[in-house]
């Protein structure tokens, strides 16, 4: 791996900075720490895999634009899933159609959106 490529993981930047921010959420000046984002990843990571997910499986993702979606991302990359992110303004049909195009064996999803999912 080059330097370049060891700079854009935020686990190098956990280890050599943790307490510096790793995520600024502009909306509600929201911060979360390199470590926080390791370790809320990490067990995010842990139970995907509990879950049956292995490396080159597929999730698909839909949830608000927030921490846990930035959170559940870095989850999925540090586990060598791939992802496919989920418009949350699009409708019941319209993400059928993207759920049944990106061939994602599990859906990761907040509250929010359990109308859209109903």
């Amino acid at each position: 791996m080059t330097e370049t490529q060891e700079l854009l993981i935020p686990s190098t930047h956990a280890r050599a900075h943790p307490d510096r921010p790793a995520i600024v959420m502009a909306s509600s000046g929201e911060t979360v720490t390199y470590a926080q984002l390791e370790e809320r990843s990490i067990r995010f990571a842990r139970a995907l895999r509990s879950r049956g997910l292995r490396p080159g499986d597929h999730i698909a993702i839909l949830m608000e634009n927030n921490r846990p979606f930035l959170e559940i991302c870095w989850a999925a990359q540090r586990s060598g899933l791939y992802y496919t992110a989920i418009n949350r303004h699009f409708r019941a049909g319209e993400v059928e159609h993207v759920l049944s195009d990106c061939g994602a064996v599990a859906l990761v999803s907040s509250e929010g959106m359990a109308e859209v999912i109903e």
